[in-house]
């Protein structure tokens, strides 16, 4: 059965009963419209899929319909319709956005093969989607984390992306709150729409309601044209208000006013127009503290945070750092058209060390450094900067209790077998889940275990 919503807009009464009869007939939904105005009404109300408009109705034409439409940021598919044909209004129509022009007397037939069209075109989406599923691993991430806080993050993640509900992800800058965004935005329903990402931090005050809701021609000073908003652009989809603790309080009303209303003003207009938006918002600041400050709405605190995700720092899940660090070489790091680098055992132990105060983002900018200074397709411990290669020296040296007089492989070496240790330790014996929560296979657990044998450093 047809899944199209179509809106049939004539202000002839004969003819748009005539084909929406029709078009009901073979199966769609379908609505009517008597003019423009009504028209817009039932599109900021209801999903339609396809506009089917008359281009010569009284007060305001078939094209300025489609122009309105778009200016509100629906993306119906529109066909426009005319007993008077010409060149130009056919231009005007297409360069307005329309999908086809088609002259009266229009046969039903006609009409029908446009949506079947359609439909075709809606169904390859749809196709691409799933393929593009498939191909991705479905609902599986691409990296797949060791850590069992990374674990349950995914498992959050997979619970709120079917809904609709506000999410507020919170952590440290660089931990993934974009990347955590994102993948909720294509695990929804509305993977196929927009997802529209802005940091409220980075644009200017006076600016920022512009962006966000757009403005009027004459808006201000230099409004020479009218502009569709963020969250207009977003419409159907997702935006995700990255550093959401930077809004103005007066901004903050005005976003808390489109989560209850679910509808935008542009700047210096008295019309507001719906819009269909998912909203994830993102901060590294303690908004609760904030609150108590008088420095951001509780009531939309409360809104924002119906489900929140907090996003661990790097160094409080270290086991995730060597598959992470070889998931980056692979897909983000490798030089183009060439194959990944590969890393020294010496310089994943100094990554695995560091404490990683710019987390995620800034291994990856280490590891793009240490990329270029590279040779033989090798990372090696001279590559990394000296902040990272430091670290390991004086955590080795902590952890086995030594004065730093030995040799730094041997320092290495003493404190693989102290993490190795007590993860087996942390699982109860279970050397099979040690090997599992430090991401390496058992037979490499072992084979560390026998290198190591009776030589167990302090704190092990």
């Amino acid at each position: 059965m047809p899944e199209l919503n179509v809106l049939v807009v004539d202000d002839e009464p004969a003819v748009r009963q005539v084909l929406a009869a029709a078009i009901g007939k073979a199966g769609y939904a379908v609505e009517m419209a008597a003019s423009a105005s009504e028209a817009l009404a039932k599109l900021d109300k209801a999903t339609i899929d396809v506009v089917l408009s008359d281009v010569f109705m009284p007060v305001t034409d078939g094209i300025e319909l489609l122009k309105q439409a778009r200016a509100r940021g629906h993306s119906a598919t529109f066909i426009m319709v005319t007993a008077f044909a010409s060149v130009d209004s056919a231009i005007d129509a297409i360069k307005a956005g329309a999908w086809d022009y088609i002259t009266k007397p229009v046969r039903s037939e006609e009409i029908l093969h446009r949506l079947e069209q359609i439909e075709a075109m809606h169904g390859l989406r749809e196709e691409n989607r799933a393929l593009r599923t498939l191909v991705m691993g479905g609902a599986q991430p691409a990296f797949q984390f060791v850590s069992p806080a990374m674990q349950a993050i995914d498992r959050l993640v997979g619970r709120v992306a079917p809904t609709d509900s506000t999410v507020l992800i919170t952590g440290e800058s660089g931990t993934g709150k974009g990347v955590t965004a994102r993948r909720i935005h294509e695990l929804s329903s509305r993977r196929d729409g927009p997802f529209v990402s802005v940091n409220c931090g980075a644009i200017p005050e006076n600016l920022i309601e512009s962006e966000l809701f757009g403005h009027t021609k004459g808006a201000f000073t230099s409004a020479d044209k009218p502009r569709r908003g963020l969250f207009m652009q977003a419409d159907r989809g997702t935006i995700f208000l990255d550093e959401i603790g930077e809004l103005p309080l007066a901004l903050q009303t005005k976003l808390l006013h489109v989560l209850e209303a679910k509808e935008v003003r542009p700047l210096g207009s008295e019309q507001s127009r719906k819009v269909d938006v998912r909203i994830v918002a993102a901060t590294n600041r303690d908004l609760q503290a904030m609150v108590q400050q008088g420095r951001f709405r509780e009531d939309l605190f409360f809104r924002l945070s119906v489900f929140q995700i907090g996003m661990p720092p790097l160094r409080d899940r270290r086991v995730d750092i060597p598959a992470l660090v070889q998931h980056l070489l692979a897909r983000r790091v490798a030089p183009a058209g060439g194959e990944a680098l590969a890393i020294d055992p010496e310089a994943m132990d100094m990554l695995t060390a560091f404490n990683w105060p710019g987390n995620v983002r800034q291994l990856e900018n280490v590891l793009h450094r240490a990329a270029i200074l590279a040779d033989g397709g090798c990372i090696r411990a001279g590559d990394l900067p000296p902040e990272v290669s430091r670290a390991l020296p004086a955590l080795a040296g902590a952890m086995a209790g030594e004065s730093g007089e030995l040799p730094l492989r041997e320092r290495v070496r003493r404190y693989e077998i102290s993490l190795i240790l007590r993860a087996i330790d942390e699982c109860g014996g279970d050397r099979r889940a040690a090997a599992a929560k430090l991401g390496i296979g058992l037979s490499s657990l072992y084979r560390k275990l026998e290198e190591f044998q009776g030589d167990t450093p302090a704190g092990g």
